[in-house]
């Protein structure tokens, strides 16, 4: 509030004083001596007692005083009143130009205010637009809710079915099981009692398949043209390729660490020779061997094989056994130094080969030679056995070869050539003619066997 209207509020708040006469209130030209007439009606009273003149005196110049008073208020209230209406008039003056100068920032203010509004308005309208839609959520949740409850209802009775259902399952494999195990416990019962049935048959097969290992072996197994072969044998069948002396020297080396003095036996059925380095480790273990060891032929031995037949230090064979020797032959090619060193070199193996049968048998090398090509045109020099015997190719001529390391019954399907072990196959070519497929040689190894109607064949010649 301005200072003006603090003023003018004060000066409004003041009271205004009325001075009372005394007495009733009389004129100024009226006689003090007059006194009021008396009521209509009234009784006459006795005249009052006249007052002094002091009385009287003070009393006119209370009144006198009061009239002046009272006129100097009437002055008073009239000097306030017109600074009243001044002071209003320049209120109101003022107010006018107060409201005109706050006349823009009224008009702001409005603005302000209607803005206020209209945001009020549009957040009342959001708000109200918010409310619908958290109405329209919570019944759409209400109803998921709903749907959800009426679900994990339908959910719960399913699991429940499903969990009397499977407990009936559970009730019925129990049963099963239950059912099972005595039947697994019969078929036990029922399958260890035929176990023990077929033990005790096969036990008894096997006394009448089998025989008791040897408890013997005789320093000399032959006697009365009978020899006698144990189950320390090693076959020598077909081929002799790249992993033959393998086969043979380990088992020799084999026997040896068992027994040093038991002998050992190296049995040819059929073999047309093979690999001139393969039949020489052969040769070598023979004679290194500590316990002696003796080659039987049973049916053929040619080439290396008769080689190896011929210098062991014991060698038997049926009569109508064939041993044959020839001069070694192989298939060069290159230039002619090439073949001049191959051909040295076949030589050289020949001679290291074919000198110890020729002095075993008491001839040079080119008697034997010569007697090879006397004996056939071909210079393949084969004898039955008990004519080879006459040229020490072997020592004994047996008429029986009996197989005592033989101790169980064989299968019935026959066994596997021997030759097979070593990559050697049989096949047909071209023309529809089988043929035995050898693997390639070794470096500076050759092939020193007997090779009727070119059967055997080298792959990739």
């Amino acid at each position: 509030m301005d200072p003006l209207r603090q003023l003018m509020t004060a000066v409004l708040a003041l009271p205004v004083v009325a001075c009372a006469a005394v007495g009733p209130q009389q004129p100024a030209d009226a006689k003090p001596a007059d006194a009021p007439a008396a009521q209509a009606g009234e009784a006459p009273k006795a005249d009052a007692p006249k007052a002094d003149d002091g009385t009287e005196a003070e009393i006119k110049k209370l009144r006198t005083e009061a009239q002046l008073r009272e006129e100097q208020l009437s002055a008073e209230l009239a000097r306030v009143r017109a600074e009243k209406a001044r002071l209003d008039a320049k209120m109101a003056l003022n107010a006018s130009q107060q409201a005109a100068a706050n006349e823009p920032e009224a008009t702001r203010l409005a603005g302000m205010q209607r803005e206020a509004q209209l945001r009020a308005a549009a957040l009342d309208a959001e708000l109200a637009a918010g409310n619908a839609e958290m109405v329209r959520l919570k019944a759409e949740q209400d109803l998921l809710d709903m749907r959800h409850r009426v679900k994990l209802a339908s959910m719960r009775r399913e699991q429940e079915a499903l969990a009397a259902e499977n407990a009936l399952t559970a009730e019925k494999r129990r049963a099963e099981q239950a059912r099972l195990a005595d039947e697994q416990m019969r078929v036990d019962i029922e399958s260890r009692t035929m176990a023990g049935r077929l033990a005790q048959r096969d036990a008894q097969e096997k006394l009448r398949e089998g025989v008791d290992a040897l408890d013997a072996y005789p320093e000399q197994p032959l006697k009365d043209g009978v020899i006698t072969v144990s189950d320390r044998r090693i076959s020598l069948n077909g081929p002799i390729v790249s992993g033959t002396a393998d086969y043979v020297c380990d088992r020799l080396d084999w026997f040896n660490n068992q027994d040093r003095t038991k002998p050992i036996f190296i049995v040819i059925d059929n073999s047309p020779g093979g690999s001139v380095m393969q039949g020489y480790r052969i040769v070598k273990a023979i004679e290194t061997s500590d316990a002696p060891v003796h080659v039987i032929v049973k049916s053929f031995a040619a080439s290396m094989a008769a080689t190896i037949a011929t210098l062991a230090p014991h060698s038997y064979a049926y009569p109508n056994a064939i041993i044959l020797h020839h001069q070694m032959s192989t298939g060069i090619s290159g230039n002619m130094t090439d073949i001049e060193q191959e051909v040295k070199s076949a030589q050289e193996w020949e001679r290291r080969l074919a000198e110890p049968i020729a002095r075993k048998m008491g001839i040079s090398m080119a008697e034997f030679k010569e007697r090879m090509y006397k004996a056939r045109k071909t210079g393949d020099w084969d004898e039955f056995a008990d004519n080879a015997v006459k040229l020490k190719w072997i020592d004994h001529v047996v008429n029986e070869i009996r197989e005592e390391g033989i101790r169980r019954k064989p299968s019935a399907a026959p066994a596997a050539p021997m030759w097979g072990m070593f990559g050697v196959s049989m096949k047909q070519d071209e023309q529809g003619r089988p043929y035995m497929s050898l693997p390639p040689l070794d470096p500076y190894d050759y092939y020193f066997m007997v090779n009727p109607r070119g059967f055997y064949r080298i792959e990739g010649r």
